[in-house]
């Protein structure tokens, strides 16, 4: 068999160029679906999910989805035209949340990262986290709150909804997660581009060299 018939095609090099620039458009594709659509997924952010409950007293709150929900204490708050300004630190009241649906208790647990609070730009709403909620089954549950002592006084706001740091990481996980697999598999056509062009040209020069050789 003659040294050009075993000489590899050029057309290797562009099927070597191609891998790379097909995993770089599959990445920016991946990336593209896994980023919300802008502005609803945003809405998520909103204090204005979160429903306000004058306690001690109790509430029905419906949870549309599973997932991860937030109890805020707001200690700057207005509800129907009525202004509560209170002690940002929150006193000692126990709260429970009951599926309307089931009768079970869900469990109400204590925030294990600091800084998850909001606050509007005039002042007139401010809270700090005061409980986590994760809701298995989504649907309506009673929300309510009692002093231990059984007194009435002060009343206090305390907002149900979203968990708005936990969201933004949600949110933001999907496309980063797309990014950095979309990387690894772009640097693997890479290393596979240029495994295939080095033995394409190492062939190549292998077949010049016995051609030049032969009479």
């Amino acid at each position: 068999m003659s040294a050009d018939k075993q000489k590899p095609s050029r057309w290797y090099y562009g099927l070597a160029i191609l891998i790379p620039i097909f995993a770089c458009g599959l990445t920016m594709f991946f990336v593209y679906r896994s980023v919300p659509k802008l502005p609803g997924a945003l809405g998520v952010f909103s204090i204005n999910n979160l429903t306000k409950v004058v306690v001690p007293g109790s509430a029905e709150i419906n949870f549309p989805k599973a997932g991860a929900y937030a109890v805020y204490y707001e200690y700057r708050s207005v509800i129907n035209g009525v202004n509560y300004v209170r002690d940002k630190f929150l006193p000692s009241i126990n709260c429970q949340l009951r599926s309307k649906a089931t009768g079970k208790n869900i469990a109400l647990a204590s925030p294990n990262a600091e800084g998850n609070m909001y606050a509007t730009q005039n002042q007139e709403r401010a809270a700090v986290l005061m409980k986590s909620i994760s809701i298995n089954q989504p649907g309506v549950y009673e929300f309510s709150c009692q002093y231990p002592s059984g007194r009435t006084n002060p009343q206090i706001v305390l907002a149900v909804g979203p968990n708005i740091i936990w969201e933004f990481f949600n949110l933001a996980a999907k496309p980063v997660a797309a990014f950095v697999c979309g990387s690894f598999a772009f640097v693997g056509g890479l290393g596979i581009s240029i495994l295939i062009i080095g033995f394409v040209a190492i062939k190549r020069h292998q077949s010049n060299k016995v051609s030049a050789s032969q009479p």
